[in-house]
């Protein structure tokens, strides 16, 4: 067992780092974050404007309310659509994405910018995956539920595993020894 644990030191070490980070946003998430819902709310707030902005250039004149649940809820001609709850707004593909960066080799100034860039691109992804939800509900409302279950999130989480293999690639240090 001894030798197994030695010969595995780098995924024991790895794997460890993405538990504990994960686990530590786990626990800030669940007893200061997400029991006040400020910051879920505002990003659902940016999220929501900035998806009825982009569908207003395409002449869609939806509209937003924040209902007594805190969801925030596209209408068109007054008629409620869909709903963006906290838990879809994507606060927890940031850690998850970050834990994975944060547990490899590398330079801490190239994971920081990766990590940031990456999170502006997951938070765009996020974006079209909301204004095409809002487009299936009005286009497509059979095929919501599912395209909401799997399509989007299936598509979503390729794109962070993308962004994970492009580091372990391209960024780290597998590919960039000399700047540690």
């Amino acid at each position: 067992m001894i030798q197994l644990l030695r010969e595995n030191k780098k995924l024991i070490r790895f794997l460890s780092i993405c538990l504990l980070g994960y686990l530590f946003w786990v626990v800030v998430y669940e007893h200061w974050i997400g029991p006040k819902q400020t910051i879920d709310f505002w990003l659902c707030d940016i999220e929501t404007k900035e998806v009825i902005q982009i569908l207003k250039w395409f002449g869609y004149s939806f509209q937003h309310v924040v209902e007594l649940d805190f969801k925030h809820v596209f209408y068109l001609n007054g008629t409620r659509l869909v709903g963006l709850a906290s838990s879809c707004n994507g606060l927890v593909l940031f850690p998850l994405f970050s834990c994975f960066i944060v547990a490899t080799n590398g330079p801490w100034k190239r994971k920081l910018v990766y990590i940031l860039a990456g999170c502006f691109l997951i938070y765009h992804i996020n974006l079209l995956r909301i204004l095409a939800l809002v487009l299936v509900k009005l286009y497509y409302p059979d095929s919501l539920d599912f395209n909401h279950k799997y399509t989007f999130t299936i598509l979503v989480y390729s794109f962070i595993f993308y962004l994970w293999y492009l580091w372990i690639n391209d960024y780290s240090e597998a590919k960039h020894p000399a700047h540690e």
